[in-house]
């Protein structure tokens, strides 16, 4: 049985042709003191509406052009009033009992709570640039305890009061949201792992060195420091020594 929670929750799934895993993730979703779930189906031209229509607690939108999973967050959470926010994929297929801390911690007051992908990442010297990216980004601005883990990966859990205060719009680009939440004082916190890594499906456009995802995502990484400057935001001055830094980097 799952423990009450002091606010309302709610779930954002999205998917993208997901007919075969997005029954299994609604039914481990449906577990969860959830008063709903918004499945965004994003582009799909398989059987994922059926599957979707299945469970009685998903209230579904469909965009028939493939908008991005960033973009299906985005509108899935301007679509849902609850005071938290639970994100995944359905493509995914993650248990309620991993899921469950995550509502959980913002629950307890945390305005962010994210998946903890420090153990299934490499050191730093065989990182790509998309991990260097949000490494650096984390850094930047104050809080390098957060290592390379950001709004990007799923599953992760926000505060209604972070979406407000930043904008659900700004939820489509994930780095942007993450560094005005992070600038603004929202306290992000690491859950634990959900190794989605190794579950993620490899397609043509997100494998291999320079390939078109990771283009965007550090390309939003750039959007996001841009956005910071708009906003008047300096970085925190620093005493750490040029040594320390290298000794860091080579660890």
């Amino acid at each position: 049985m799952p423990l009450p929670l002091a606010r309302t929750a709610a779930a954002v799934v999205c998917a993208s042709n997901e007919q075969d895993t997005l029954g299994k993730v609604l039914q481990q979703l449906e577990r969860l003191p959830l008063q709903e779930v918004i499945v965004v189906l994003n582009g799909c031209r398989d059987q994922s509406y059926s599957a979707a229509r299945n469970h009685r607690i998903a209230s579904i939108l469909h965009v028939p052009g493939r908008l991005g999973h960033d973009v299906g967050r985005s509108m899935g959470a301007a679509m849902t009033s609850a005071d938290i926010v639970l994100f995944t994929d359905g493509d995914v297929v993650i248990s309620a009992e991993e899921l469950a801390p995550f509502i959980y911690k913002v629950d307890e007051g945390i305005d962010a709570a994210l998946n903890d992908l420090n153990p299934y990442l490499p050191p730093y010297m065989h990182q790509d640039e998309v991990t260097r990216c949000k490494s650096f980004l984390n850094t930047v601005l104050g809080h390098p305890e957060l290592g390379a883990n950001s709004l990007t990966a799923v599953p992760h859990a926000l505060a209604r009061r972070l979406i407000d205060d930043i904008g659900s719009e700004q939820l489509m680009v994930p780095p942007k949201a993450q560094a005005l939440a992070l600038a603004k004082g929202h306290r992000f916190a690491l859950v634990q792992p959900v190794d989605v890594i190794s579950a993620n499906r490899k397609r043509p456009g997100n494998t291999g060195t320079g390939n078109a995802v990771a283009d965007l995502i550090i390309g939003d990484h750039a959007e996001a420091f841009h956005a910071l400057i708009d906003a008047g935001w300096m970085p925190q001055s620093s005493t750490v020594s040029r040594t320390e830094v290298a000794l860091r980097r080579n660890a």
